[in-house]
C-alpha cells in the first residue's frame, strides 16, 4: 500500500514520525521501526529523507537500520510463536 501524503510532505512526515519513534517504547517503537522500514523497501520514502529526520551520518543510520530489522525480525519470530 503506497504512502498517501495529502496534507503534508514527504518531509513534513518524516519528521512528525521522527517525534513519534523518539517518544515511543517497546512494541511501539517496533511497529513504527516496521513501519518505516516497510516504507523505504516500497520506495515511498528515501533512507536519506529518515536519516535527515533523524539527523544522523549515514553510519549512524545504517546502524540504526541494522538495529530496527533485527527488533522486526525478533517481533516476527515472536508474532509467530505457537505451543507445542
Amino acid at each position: 500500500m503506497a504512502l498517501l501524503l495529502k496534507h503534508q510532505t514527504a518531509a513534513q512526515f518524516v519528521s512528525r514520525f521522527r517525534e513519534a519513534f523518539r517518544n515511543s517504547n517497546r512494541e511501539r517503537c517496533v511497529q513504527l521501526a516496521k513501519f518505516v522500514i516497510a516504507r523505504i523497501q516500497s520506495g515511498d520514502l528515501t533512507d536519506s529523507q529518515v536519516r535527515t529526520a533523524f539527523g544522523l551520518t549515514v553510519t549512524q543510520w545504517n546502524a540504526l537500520k541494522t538495529k530496527m530489522n533485527t527488533w522486526i525480525s525478533a517481533y516476527n519470530t515472536l508474532q509467530a510463536a505457537v505451543g507445542e
